[in-house]
């Protein structure tokens, strides 16, 4: 599952980050490494940007970006 995936509210871990170098290692800048907990704070219309609250830092995301990041949410949350 990726963050595309998730709805407003969902917390998940980061289970791994499916791109390429560089834009893997802008990721991890950001917090976004395999193990991070992260929460779902909003969606922009058709869920083409996103708002994550990764630790303490909110990051924003582009759809393209998030479908390359594979999340697994706790068994208690999943539907």
């Amino acid at each position: 599952m990726s963050i595309v995936d998730m709805n407003i509210g969902d917390k998940a871990k980061v289970v791994d980050i499916h791109a390429q170098k560089d834009l893997k290692l802008r990721l991890q800048s950001l917090g976004l490494a395999k193990g991070a907990d992260i929460e779902v704070r909003g969606f922009a219309i058709g869920k083409q940007n996103v708002e994550l609250l990764v630790d303490d830092t909110l990051v924003g995301l582009r759809q393209t970006e998030m479908r390359l990041i594979e999340v697994e949410m706790p068994k208690e949350t999943q539907r």
